[in-house]
């Protein structure tokens, strides 16, 4: 089974950057929001950026794609570097 989920973009909150800052979309009992197909996702995200009034860009992540697998030899070597 395949999940989506919806990440907010806005500008970082020290005004230092303009690198976006990504939020992950939560409900309201603070679960992120997902969903199980992606058309049902899109049409949210259609909605949220055209609705968008103060800059924020939505984008869809499919959750499932990638992992990262961290070991501690990884982790002490990239220390070391």
């Amino acid at each position: 089974m395949e999940l989506y989920i919806i990440i907010k973009y806005h500008r970082n909150p020290d005004g230092n950057s303009d690198k976006a800052l990504p939020v992950l979309m939560m409900d309201h009992d603070d679960h992120p929001i997902e969903f199980d197909r992606f058309d049902s996702a899109q049409e949210m995200v259609n909605i949220l950026n055209m609705n968008s009034n103060q800059g924020f860009h939505y984008e869809i992540k499919k959750l499932g794609i990638k992992y990262l697998k961290v070991s501690q030899k990884l982790h002490k070597e990239n220390l070391e570097n």
